[in-house]
């Protein structure tokens, strides 16, 4: 207890109760993100994400008033946008994987903004919007269809909108197989990637505009390189994304006159980078863009101008930032203001006022947590090397003793950046200390401290994370430690843990690489000379020497409880690295779980699955270190708890659901009953479902035989109990709000098989998923109690009303709190033929229902007389498209595979309308060998009286009977107008 109160002693700011932070919340789209000005600069465009929906958006500089101008569907991903004049927007966007490119035309009036899409072909794209040509625009097409093979032209605005592209002016034409145009707006210069496929080889040329001689930048002889010119940094310097010396397509300088890539500039721990942008000075570069959880991120890199830092460090004291986005005029700019504890805002600067307003946080549900601050230190890890280290400490009075060490992927060329960090704030919320380092090997402390990291697998680098270690642990006495880290972070949270064994409780090892060797043998790719040169660089050469530094080989050392985390399709860190650590740990009894990932690379790639991975993570600590649940921290409110119950739920569902996740029944019934008891509904009613399944199958199996003990108790008590308590679980479920358990609960007291009927319970639970916002079955399967009810209950006006699906459907969409469902409808239908089977109503009543079927169907109550009446086995000709009895037998042998049915025709009237719609109740009752009947199912039909009409029935494997079964069609006043009987054998 003394470590606790001195380490709380230490932390300044501290909150009343830092509250842990869900998953949900924490990995997400940023509220806004793309953010630019229209030409004129009266308005800012953006992305913005609004309640899962994301938008193209106007916001006008002066009133800071928003207006959506184009959406995007749930299966549509923006790539980038750009204005070409004030009126036309040009995006490049993702649906399922293939790109769409389209124009948006606005118009304006009164200050409001309409917007027509136009769509361009997809094997176009914009190079650039040429801002000093007003009108014109650079446009690539490709020449070929299943070939690469660009052309470039310079077409008016009229000519890209009508896609006359053979009126545009043809800009290059003689290059062969470009697969790539770009732009240098500053340099006026013209990118070209060309491709020999051939020849397996690709060419990167430049040229100014109005030069048509092109010159010789790079040539690509690895098919796996990539080389994408970005611009010109200097005057014998480019900016390239390439992957030549990465396993991930990085930023570099790139020195013309050498050929050779230079310093690297920016390389992201865990994604290629897709694009650049240069800063408006020309010499250095403003943001990189990378996707993450299929979104286009942009971050951040350099303001470019000292003017743009002056004004951050002005106006936001102990924050960082840059200006985003630059008016045309410059009178007003966007600024980008971020810090360790802040993931970032949006400002608008009025520069005559010299005045900033807030646009918007990147996460506005972030503003209700007390975020943890970051200390940054340096300690000496070695005589004459010092290592940068950062420390995020728990805001919290329920520190839990436990320090996080967090190496870094990479390892060369990567670095932990004193930004906002997700899964830094996410452990600290829960009260872990979080602390990274920026080893030897690190970007951004220079060339020679980089190189000094190569080759140094589980030597110096693990030396500089101890390093830090040791300097934290004597400022602040933590009780127990854990190593986790992804790709190389994962191999040294382990080489960590086997190096210090009596230092670390546990570790967790995600995407990494644990035998050392392999990485040179790892595939086919993996044994060629230019790929094995790369990894002998960074790792060591492939010599017996390298086993010493593989976890693999030292799993006897490991006395640590070991976590792996792996995706099966990962090419950096093969699966085989994790498979075989997995293998050893267990041959030597070591305690070790794993979670591994379908479809799955290097990492997550949507939100969903970083919250289903980081919330097992945090689950696992809980358990490994046994620490309190994370739901009853001090000053957890009931909303807060439910909310981490979600994050207990996903993991249940990854073990309940066909997705990434190998299924396991008992795990998803576990972490349903954690996420139940932290006040999660929906895994209430899950826990409560599976308990009634269990004991609905314990029953089953031991009805009709002799009882016999199970742990002391009686099956069929042990099956009743279990349906009780999922009954109660599932009532937990509904009184959380879950819509889904009400439902349930008025099924089950509306049908009363588990429990006795109970209409009024069936009610109360069907008003509570109403008003829950369950779709429409809800108040139709209610609707329906108050038709058919025989006590006090009985309300025929009030079923009429609640069975009105067509008044609850022409609402507004945003007024419909139950969703009109295809499910729902067809629920109607069977509705409607149970109240005409089952009811007894007075004239009065028999015409308001009347009255809702012409309501709802459109049908007329003509007199109608029936022709062509069939009865017999029944089948779809596909031929005649229609239904037919293809054998018209009485009796029947009784099986699965039979279907059997009645077929007619509505008989012509003089003077009735053909094509008028008409009803019909179908009524399926049997008889068995006894003279007992049952109805056993009713249809209700309808549709013009020119069609070829038909009801039909089949059986279950437990539905089977021998006996009668007869077939009786009614019309809406109960009028019998045809039966039918067959036999079954």
């Amino acid at each position: 207890m003394k470590y606790l109160i001195a380490l709380a002693l230490l932390i300044i700011s501290l909150s009343t109760h830092a509250l842990p932070i869900p998953a949900s919340t924490l990995y997400r789209s940023p509220m806004m993100s793309h953010v630019t000005f229209t030409p004129n600069g009266k308005h800012i465009s953006a992305l913005i994400v609004e309640e899962g929906k994301s938008y193209i958006s106007l916001i006008d500089t002066r009133d800071k008033e928003y207006q959506h101008i184009g959406s995007f569907d749930s299966d549509e991903r923006l790539s980038e946008y750009s204005w070409i004049n004030d009126e036309t927007l040009y995006i490049h966007y993702v649906k399922r994987g293939e790109s769409r490119h389209v124009l948006l035309k606005l118009s304006e009036k009164e200050g409001k903004f309409t917007s027509e899409l136009v769509p361009l072909p997809n094997d176009s794209y914009l190079v650039d919007p040429l801002v000093d040509e007003p009108g014109y625009v650079l446009f690539a097409k490709n020449r070929y269809d299943g070939r690469l093979s660009y052309q470039l032209y310079k077409l008016t605005l009229a000519q890209l909108l009508d896609k006359d592209f053979d009126k545009g002016s043809l800009v290059e034409q003689k290059l062969k197989d470009v697969a790539f145009f770009g732009w240098d707006n500053i340099r006026k210069a013209l990118f070209a990637v060309t491709v020999d496929i051939e020849a397996m080889k690709g060419e990167v040329l430049y040229r100014e505009l109005t030069d048509r001689r092109w010159k010789h930048l790079f040539e690509i002889t690895d098919k796996k390189v990539q080389f994408s010119p970005i611009g010109f940094i200097g005057d014998d310097k480019l900016a390239v994304l390439s992957n030549e010396n990465t396993d991930k397509i990085a930023l570099y300088e790139f020195e013309i006159a050498s050929q050779k890539l230079g310093k690297l500039i920016y390389e992201h721990p865990k994604y290629d980078l897709v694009s650049g942008q240069v800063n408006n000075a020309g010499n250095g570069i403003s943001s990189v863009t990378y996707v993450e959880n299929g979104q286009h991120v942009i971050q951040f890199l350099d303001s470019g101008t000292t003017e743009g830092d002056s004004l951050i460090k002005h106006h936001f004291k102990g924050k960082e930032g840059v200006v985003s986005a630059y008016a045309p005029d410059n009178k007003h700019q966007v600024l980008f203001v971020y810090a360790s504890n802040d993931p970032g805002s949006y400002y608008l600067y009025d520069q005559e006022a010299d005045k900033v307003e807030l646009l918007t946080e990147l996460n506005p549900e972030l503003m209700a947590f007390d975020l943890s601050d970051t200390q940054v230190f340096s300690v000496e890890s070695v005589p004459g090397v010092n290592v940068e280290g950062y420390l995020t400490l728990p805001n919290s009075q329920s520190l839990n003793g436990v320090l996080l060490v967090m190496p870094h992927g990479g390892p060369i060329g990567i670095r932990d950046y004193n930004y906002f960090n997700n899964d830094t704030q996410y452990f600290a919320s829960r009260g872990f200390a979080v602390l990274r380092v920026n080893f030897r090997g690190s970007q951004g402390y220079g060339k020679s401290f980089l190189n000094s990291g190569k080759g140094e697998f589980g030597k110096a680098i693990e030396q500089d994370i101890t390093a830090a270690v040791n300097h934290v642990r004597k400022q602040y006495p933590f009780e127990k430690m854990c190593a986790m880290g992804a790709s190389y972070g994962g191999y040294s949270a382990l080489m960590l843990a086997i190096s210090h064994p009596k230092d670390y409780q546990c570790a967790v090892g995600a995407y990494g690489v644990y035998d050392l060797p392999l990485l040179f043998n790892g595939s086919n790719y993996k044994v060629l000379e230019e790929y094995r040169k790369t990894v002998s660089e960074i790792v060591g050469e492939l010599s017996d020497d390298l086993l010493k530094y593989s976890p693999v080989y030292l799993a006897d050392k490991i006395e640590a409880p070991v976590l792996l985390i792996a995706g099966k399709e990962d090419r950096i860190a093969d699966f085989e690295h994790s498979q075989r650590m997995q293998y050893v740990l267990e041959k030597q009894g070591k305690r070790v779980e794993h979670l591994y990932y379908d479809k799955t690379a290097h990492g997550q790639n949507t939100w969903y699955w970083q919250q289903h991975e980081n919330a097992y993570v945090a689950d696992y600590f809980k358990r490994t270190l046994a620490l309190s649940e994370y739901h009853e921290m001090a000053g957890v409110k009931p909303e807060l708890a439910h909310q981490l119950g979600y994050d207990l739920a996903i993991i249940a569902d990854g073990y309940n659901f066909d997705n990434k996740v190998e299924n396991s029944p008992s795990q998803a019934l576990a972490y349903y009953h954690q996420a139940a008891l932290a006040g999660d509904g929906r895994s209430a009613y899950n826990y409560g479902i599976k308990l009634v399944q269990k004991g609905k199958q314990l029953l089953k199996e031991t009805q009709g035989k002799q009882t016999t003990e199970l742990m002391g108790v009686d099956d069929s008590q042990e099956g009743t109990r279990l349906v009780a308590d999922g009954i109660s679980w599932v009532e937990i479920g509904s009184s959380l709000g879950y819509a889904s358990a009400s439902n349930w609960l008025g099924l089950l007291y509306d049908e009363g098989e588990e429990v006795t009927q109970d209409l009024a319970k069936a009610v109360e639970f069907y008003s509570a998923a109403v008003e829950q916002g369950y779709d429409a079955r809800s108040q139709l399967r209610m609707g329906k109690i108050y038709c058919l009810a025989k006590d006090e209950l009985r309300d025929v006006k009030r079923c009429t009303e609640l069975l009105a699906l067509s008044k609850l459907a022409d609402l507004p969409k945003k007024d419909q709190k139950n969703a009109v469902t295809d499910d729902s409808r067809k629920l109607l239908h069977w509705i409607i033929s149970q109240l005409y089977t089952y009811g007894h109503f007075d004239a009065k009543e028999i015409q308001l229902i009347q009255d809702l079927v012409k309501q709802e169907y459109g049908v007329s109550d003509v007199q109608v007389m029936l022709e062509g009446v069939e009865a017999g086995a029944i089948e779809y000709s596909r031929y005649y498209k229609k239904y037919r009895i293809y054998e018209k037998r009485k009796r029947f042998d009784a099986s699965p595979s039979l279907v059997l049915g009645m077929v007619f025709e509505v008989e012509p009237q003089k003077g009735v309308d053909q094509q008028s719609k008409v009803a019909f109740i179908a009524k399926w009752t049997k008889e068995d060998d006894k003279g007992r009947k049952e109805i056993v199912q009713t249809n209700f039909l309808w549709g013009s009286q020119e069609d070829t009409w038909s009801t039909r029935i089949s059986f279950g494997d437990d539905e089977l009977f021998k006996g009668k079964l007869t077939v009786e069609l009614s019309d809406l006043n109960n009028n019998l107008l045809a039966t039918k009987t067959l036999e079954l054998l």
